[in-house]
This record gives C-alpha cells, structure tokens and sequence, in this order.
C-alpha cells in the first residue's frame, strides 16, 4: 500500500484542478453573441474577445479585475483569469452607452 501511494505522488496523481475553459465572443454593435458562461472555482478561463461590429467594443467583469479593452472593429482581445469564489458575475462592454444598451451577459462560477 505504501509503494501505491508513493508511485501515485511520484505520477502527480494528487486532483488536478478544473480543465481550462476556452471561451470565444463575439461582440457586435450593442450586443455579444454569448450571454452566459459557466466556470468552475479554480477553473482557467481564457476569453477571446472578437470584434465583428463596428463599433469598438470590450470585456470587463469588474468583480473579478478582467478588462479586454479598446478591441477595434476587425481585431481580437484576449484574456485570462481564473475565479476563485463561486457566484454570479456580470459581464459587459464599457464602451459609453454599450452596457446600458444590453451589451452584457453572465458568468456563473460553481464551487
């Protein structure tokens, strides 16, 4: 039992934390194609900001210090955090007006 438990640890048999979550939004003018994203605590999220409008547009989750910002129309952002409390976050472009437009969604972290 006790050279199971040894070979175990050598292999890193210890629990891995959560997969990476690769996401991909798309933002167009005054609107995201994604309104919600679920994520795991202690799950990578790596987030593709891409910009089909033509507006300039970004991705700001204020709770948890994400900012994709200044993604002129054509191009792409990119960021990655990982959420390390459970619970619902909000989303959204701070471009002037973008969010109170509707250009937002959810993020749902579970435990």
């Amino acid at each position: 039992m006790l050279i199971a438990s040894m070979l175990l640890a050598a292999c890193g048999g210890g629990s891995a934390g959560p997969a990476p979550l690769d996401v991909t939004v798309q933002g167009a003018d005054i609107k995201y194609d994604t309104t919600s994203i679920t994520a795991k605590v202690g799950q990578p999220v790596n987030v593709t900001l891409q910009n089909t409008g033509a507006l300039e547009h970004s991705f700001v989750i204020d709770e948890l210090n994400v900012k994709i910002e200044k993604v002129l129309p054509g191009q792409t952002g990119t960021g990655s955090f990982t959420p390390q409390s459970a619970g619902t976050y909000t989303f959204y472009c701070n471009v002037l007006g973008h969010k109170d437009a509707g250009m937002l969604g959810t993020l749902t972290v579970n435990p």
